[in-house]
């Protein structure tokens, strides 16, 4: 047993000085450890309370949210931008008079903005072409504009329920126009068209036509009233006036008398001899004003009733003659060089 005590021992020196063999052999750099003693707790948060006291059940569940609150505004939900405005249609129909049928066909609309753009007009917001038309708008003030031809009517339209009706009253007419020459003798429709002028002749100075160029037997709407019409035949001086009423509802159709005739001119060197070219022509009357001016050698000119001088220049000489109009009597006017 001794012997073993001394290997025992032995062999536990041998692990103790092992041990002090490994200690010994640690990095000299590394500190020696801090003792558990010397290691200080950190302190607890003020409003931390205590591991022995029991959290209040308030404090570990959230508050639920009470659906009155949300509703009254209190807690404010995402917001949304307002839906727009829905359109609601509006009927509108023309007639001619307050008794009259509506307008079949015809008719254009026009929908401004009751405010004015930066350019000082008001925005044209819709336009549409027809008899009795409906119209979607969103609910507001509108300028509403119904034209039938020449005449037109302008009236404010507000739209604020969920449809709508509108009747505009044009207190219109009809005007149709044609002339003669003669004795009833129709005129070439090329070389016939009317000026149409507000008012009679007596105020009117005929600078601000309401309608122009018109030509024969084209039916022109009007509002009604008196108008002042000038027929023209030809591009130079055949013209006849006359002041016409258009009735409400009614189409006037009016014949005008024109007190002209057709001239063509000649240079010839003899009486019924060929006609000389590069010929400059004028035409004037006994006052001395030019009606007409030409270079050719049959040039051809609607003139009015009365006397003229037609003056022929070829080859720097000058040759003359004098000679009347009569209504509806066309021929030609020979003009000699001798």
């Amino acid at each position: 047993m001794r012997g073993h005590a001394t290997r025992f021992a032995a062999r536990t020196g041998l692990s103790a000085a092992l041990l002090a063999v490994t200690v010994t052999l640690a990095p000299a750099q590394q500190p020696d450890p801090v003792p558990p003693a010397d290691i200080p707790s950190p302190p607890a948060p003020a409003d931390m309370p205590s591991a022995a006291t029991p959290l209040p059940l308030s404090s570990t569940l959230p508050t639920p949210v009470d659906p009155a609150a949300l509703l009254k505004g209190a807690i404010a939900p995402e917001q949304k931008a307002p839906a727009p405005a829905k359109p609601h249609g509006v009927e509108l129909e023309a007639k001619l008079t307050e008794d009259g049928e509506p307008i079949p066909a015809g008719m254009i609309w026009r929908i401004f903005s009751e405010k004015r753009g930066p350019d000082g007009h008001l925005p044209l917001m819709r336009e549409q072409r027809g008899g009795t038309v409906r119209i979607d708008l969103p609910p507001g003030n509108y300028i509403v504009n119904a034209a039938y031809g020449r005449a037109d009517l302008s009236k404010p339209l507000a739209v604020t329920g969920e449809a709508g009706h509108d009747t505009f009253v044009l207190n219109a007419g009809g005007l149709k126009l044609s002339a003669v020459v003669g004795k009833d003798q129709p005129i070439p429709p090329a070389m016939s068209h009317f000026d149409i002028y507000p008012g009679t002749d007596a105020i009117d100075d005929e600078t601000t036509p309401v309608a122009s160029d018109i030509p024969p037997d084209q039916t022109v709407r009007l509002v009604a009233g008196t108008y002042h019409v000038v027929s023209r035949y030809g591009d130079a001086n055949a013209a006849v006036r006359a002041d016409i009423k258009v009735d409400a509802g009614k189409l006037t159709d009016a014949t005008l008398f024109q007190q002209a005739a057709r001239i063509t001119l000649k240079l010839v060197s003899e009486t019924g001899g060929e006609a000389l070219a590069n010929t400059s022509w004028s035409v004037v009357t006994p006052g001395g004003d030019s009606v007409f001016d030409s270079v050719g050698a049959f040039p051809d000119v609607v003139l009015a009733i009365g006397d003229y001088t037609a003056v022929a220049k070829h080859d720097n000489d000058i040759h003359e003659r004098n000679f009347t109009v009569e209504a509806g009597r066309d021929r030609e006017v020979e003009v000699l060089t001798k």
